[in-house]
């Protein structure tokens, strides 16, 4: 993964623990379930987004230089990931 994708994800990553770490004090503090699970909501689009962030980063940058140097392993490591994606 290039410096700029690092960074990217890095910076989204952060995010992603920040709203976490808010909704851990809106629990502490008892605020009202539904907002509970609104954030959580977001939390889990956020995720969502990263995931297919570093998973389109995979392919054109690792599945890549490895199908075209002849090496197929990368195409099989894959499918193992994804049977086992959500």
């Amino acid at each position: 993964m290039d410096k700029d994708n690092a960074k990217n994800i890095d910076n989204r990553l952060a995010t992603i623990e920040g709203h976490i770490r808010g909704v851990r004090q809106m629990v502490a503090d008892g605020k009202d379930c539904s907002d509970v699970l609104l954030q959580l909501s977001a939390i889990e689009s956020s995720v969502q987004k990263l995931s297919k962030a570093i998973l389109k980063n995979h392919i054109e940058h690792c599945v890549k230089d490895s199908v075209t140097n002849g090496d197929l392993t990368a195409l099989d490591r894959l499918n193992e990931v994804l049977d086992k994606y959500k």
